[in-house]
């Protein structure tokens, strides 16, 4: 066999065909050909949802609570009732219809617009999360 062949032959072993990179992943491996830069990666068998991933959507309902001029007892129950509402839709779709419906009655009594935002964050990427909070957040616009 000469040096040329032999090359072919363990360039072909390795993975590497003509200019083409043949990548071998094991599994549940991750391959990121080009630049992956504010990009998530998720692995895994089934999808799980953390906290901080809900936390997010709700950033927007936050930032309303603190920039209301609502006095400090009402910005408090708004914020207990996200907290609340954040809880139960962890719970996925085991989240209490009651529980949830409660608290955003609770806003809409202390800050209708606030309840606005509330309703179209779970509305919005979180029905995914929950099709429970999704159902209640439906019902809840659709009264209001």
């Amino acid at each position: 066999m000469n040096d040329k062949s032999r090359n072919d032959e363990n360039a072909y072993a390795n993975g590497i065909i003509g200019r083409d990179k043949n990548i071998h992943i094991g599994e549940r491996g991750v391959y990121i050909g080009g630049n992956a830069t504010g990009n998530v990666i998720q692995t895994g068998d089934s999808r799980v949802v953390l906290g901080e991933e809900i936390h997010q959507h709700f950033q927007p309902v936050y930032e309303k609570i603190s920039e209301s001029p609502l006095p400090n007892e009402d910005k408090a129950d708004l914020q207990t009732d996200m907290e609340v509402i954040e809880a139960e839709i962890l719970k996925g779709d085991k989240a209490d219809e009651t529980t949830l419906a409660r608290h955003l009655r609770s806003m809409r009594r202390i800050a209708p617009d606030i309840l606005d935002v509330a309703l179209a964050a779970m509305q919005g990427p979180l029905a995914a999360f929950s099709a429970v909070a999704k159902k209640v957040a439906d019902k809840m616009k659709e009264s209001a």
